[in-house]
């Protein structure tokens, strides 16, 4: 049972690392500009995959610019969209434990010679 625990530990810190990895990636995302009657969507400049999910904020940080440190992520320079980045951990997590498997069924091939 600690063997299973740790395996799924080193699994969810390895999805986080490859989310974060992620924000490698540009993208668009379409957020919320201004809502003073209505609410005004409109094209940002956004990082994230397989969704992104960091977004550029329209009131403090510069336009057109997304900071991806950690420190300036949890200041809120800008706007984490926070199901995009659940939805984005799962799919790492989905990758992690897919390859785990295959992995460990391809090794016990390997020893049993075939």
């Amino acid at each position: 049972m600690r063997r299973r625990f740790r395996e799924g530990l080193l699994a969810c810190v390895a999805a986080c690392w490859l989310t974060y990895a992620s924000l490698l990636v540009p993208g668009h995302a379409i957020v919320v500009c201004s809502s003073v009657y209505k609410p005004v969507y409109c094209p940002v400049l956004a990082y994230g995959f397989p969704l992104p999910f960091l977004a550029d904020s329209q009131g403090i940080s510069p336009v057109g610019s997304v900071s991806r440190e950690p420190l300036s992520m949890l200041t809120g320079e800008d706007d984490l969209l926070w199901p995009r980045l659940w939805l984005a951990v799962a799919f790492w997590l989905l990758v992690v434990l897919g390859g785990g498997y295959l992995w460990k069924r391809r090794s016990g091939q390997w020893r049993e010679g075939r």
